[in-house]
């Protein structure tokens, strides 16, 4: 063999070698399981068609990043004892974050003081009281009930029928503070209707009737409106398209999700994540099918 052949030969051989060199490693990365992340999200008790395009945002925001999620939607027994006895048993599980849509902030914040280290923790809606290090996601309930407001003042009417189940969260109440702010800016009136179900209610006369919450909402508008309230669930957007609701305030729920699952992956990669301040918006038959409205009410997976 001359001096060339061997040049050539050798320079064939380290071709090979390289070659097996990088299939190996192929293959060696082709064989390693990408790492799964376990969270799950708690949410308030809600209507199912409440929640699905916060579904759609945790959902897409799993599929991106390789997240087993979890949901629980229903509780057995008084909903802020249940909600928060099911936190327990989840970190007790194989868990490495959770989403809590508060049910009773109080008795959640007393939980998670005794929940491990390590648990990424973010939270739908007002930070709660003592838990640190947990992400904080929604839009301000006070910004909320002022928008509710100014929807119930250009409909031009001078006074107005706010309804409590005495079932409110924080949430519900803040955005009461902001809705009563609201109303003395605006010069409306109101008066505090208390009932323990809506159905109890007097037949509707005309005035109009406020919901700080969706589910009163959607039960306010199955007796007749004009209804003003906060959630953006199917039924709800059936009455609007109706004319039943009159108007609603509403966050993106989507991107509400979205963010949310985000925020567990950046506690659980180290990084604490900052609190996010949803922007809201006020959604009327008018422009509910319009840009950017038809975006945040029928986003797509």
């Amino acid at each position: 063999m001359s001096k060339n052949e061997r040049h050539v030969f050798i320079g064939v051989l380290l071709v090979l070698a390289a070659a097996l060199v990088v299939m190996l490693f192929q293959n060696v990365r082709g064989n390693v399981q990408p790492e799964i992340r376990r969270v799950s999200v708690l949410l308030d008790g809600e209507s199912e068609s409440y929640w699905q395009n916060f579904r759609l945002g945790v959902d897409r925001a799993a599929r991106e990043h390789n997240v087993d999620v979890r949901y629980v939607s229903r509780y057995d027994g008084p909903a802020g004892t249940a909600q928060a006895e099911q936190l327990r048993r989840e970190w007790e599980g194989e868990l490495d974050g959770v989403i809590l849509v508060p049910v009773d902030a109080d008795v959640l914040a007393e939980t998670l003081q005794e929940a491990p280290d390590g648990l990424a923790v973010t939270v739908v809606g007002p930070a709660l009281s003592g838990v640190e290090g947990a992400c904080t996601i929604s839009a301000s309930p006070e910004e909320m009930g002022r928008q509710l407001a100014v929807a119930v003042a250009d409909s031009g009417a001078a006074s107005c029928a706010v309804i409590l189940t005495g079932r409110e969260g924080e949430t519900a109440l803040r955005r009461l503070h902001g809705l009563e702010e609201g109303f003395q800016e605006l010069g409306v009136t109101w008066r505090t209707v208390m009932t323990l179900s809506v159905e109890a209610l007097p037949e509707p006369d005309g005035q109009p009737v406020v919901a700080l919450e969706p589910g009163t909402t959607e039960a306010l508008c199955a007796r007749g409106g004009p209804v003003y309230g906060i959630g953006a669930s199917n039924g709800i957007l059936s009455r609007l398209e109706e004319g039943t609701a009159a108007a609603l305030v509403v966050q993106s729920d989507y991107d509400a999700g979205y963010l949310s699952l985000l925020s567990v992956l950046e506690s659980l990669d180290g990084v604490q994540p900052e609190d996010q301040i949803l922007d809201c918006y006020t959604v009327t038959a008018e422009n509910m099918f319009s840009d950017p409205m038809d975006q945040i009410l029928f986003p797509v997976a």
